[in-house]
């Protein structure tokens, strides 16, 4: 070896790249599309072929769509579905698409394409979980996939709700299959409950759920004592909001009741089942957030992700405005990202506050304390 051979090699760090080199001042976020959405077509029904592209038209416009880290989804496998569902009903649904338009229950449609469409929307879900669980050195910190139809309230053995397969749970157990992720929190924000989900976990304490849902509205669960069973017990957390809820009311339940308990809970991986049906303006619910509020929550999980180095996965679920869609998922992606949007919102103007919300806190919080100490205190 050469003496300046000998001394380059004395140097610290010749040879490689410290990793910090990587690392960036501001968060990456990005979507994963669904080619082929249309492929779904449930025609004239609230949750139909119109949903998403104006969405993906307003991003490709606007200045933020360079900031995006952008991915195309793989199908998932029936392998990776049947974790969540029977192998029965996913055959179930196979056959509805083959022999369709089918009604599998008085909301929910099939037809030709749909299983391929809802493979292919899981698919999206299982993309952004390698996404931001696999190390690498360009690697996203959030990724928001662009889906449907939707998943929450799909069970193990049941369509319903617009919903075929349950998109966040397969998600969180093929995280857990996959990666040294042991446990995963999801986060429910359509203004619907998640009872699919719920249904799928209840019993599963390495599976966190929580949904703020309007109270009452379909499909009629999630009420406060609902906590879990067995092994579960105390990992399923109801936020049943009072109509008229809006930016004021879910803030404070993410204050006292989402985030103490998420930071308890010391996920490895979050999920979020975003539904921008709790929206001033959908004709779905009576709650009233606004575009800021939602940019807010996804802010709120995105500095949580953050804080603790893992991934977080949002998945589309509801909202069905489609003049005010674009601007709602414009402005999640805005506070995932932290870069600014348009945030002005009439339909939210004059929000007044939820009659029965302070009560209802106090209950939630007395029945979350047995299982999370310290909660409101």
């Amino acid at each position: 070896m050469s003496e300046e051979s000998a001394e380059i090699g004395q140097v610290e760090g010749v040879g490689s790249v410290e990793h910090a080199y990587y690392e960036r001042s501001e968060p990456l976020t990005g979507v994963v599309l669904l080619p082929g959405q249309e492929e779904h077509d449930t025609g004239e029904h609230p949750e139909n072929i119109r949903r998403l592209p104006p969405v993906v038209k307003r991003l490709r416009e606007s200045d933020d769509w360079e900031k995006l880290f952008v991915m195309h989804p793989r199908s998932a496998r029936v392998e990776d579905i049947v974790r969540s569902h029977t192998g029965e009903y996913v055959e179930s649904i196979r056959r509805a698409s083959i022999d369709g338009p089918a009604w599998l229950d008085t909301d929910t449609k099939a037809g030709p394409g749909s299983f391929e469409l809802a493979l292919r929307s899981s698919g999206a879900a299982l993309t952004a979980v390698d996404a931001v669980a696999m190390e690498a050195y360009w690697q996203p910190d959030s990724l928001f996939a662009l889906i449907r139809p939707p998943g929450h309230h799909a069970t193990p053995d049941r369509a319903m709700g617009f919903c075929l397969f349950n998109h966040a749970s397969v998600a969180a157990r093929y995280a857990q299959a996959h990666y040294p992720i042991e446990r995963v929190a999801i986060v429910d924000w359509d203004v619907h409950h998640g009872n699919g989900i719920q249904d799928i976990h209840f019993e599963d304490p390495s599976v966190l759920y929580v949904s703020l849902h309007q109270w009452p509205l379909y499909p009629g669960t999630g009420s406060v004592d609902e906590v879990g069973a067995g092994e579960g017990k105390g990992f399923n957390v109801n936020l049943p909001m009072p109509p008229g809820s809006g930016d004021r009311e879910y803030g404070e339940a993410f204050d006292a009741v989402v985030e103490p308990i998420l930071e308890q809970f010391d996920p490895q991986l979050l999920i979020v089942s975003a539904g921008q049906d709790g929206h001033a303006a959908d004709t779905l619910s009576n709650q009233m957030i606004s575009a800021a509020g939602f940019r807010d929550m996804a802010a709120r999980m995105a500095a949580f992700t953050d804080a603790r180095g893992i991934g977080l996965v949002v998945l589309h679920e509801g909202g069905y405005n489609v003049s005010t869609l674009p601007q709602l998922d414009h402005a999640i992606l805005g506070g995932l990202g932290s870069f600014p949007t348009d945030l002005e919102d009439v339909f939210a103007e004059g929000a007044r506050p939820a009659e029965g919300w302070s009560e209802r806190l106090a209950e939630i919080l007395s029945v979350q304390r047995e299982f999370w100490p310290g909660l409101g205190s």
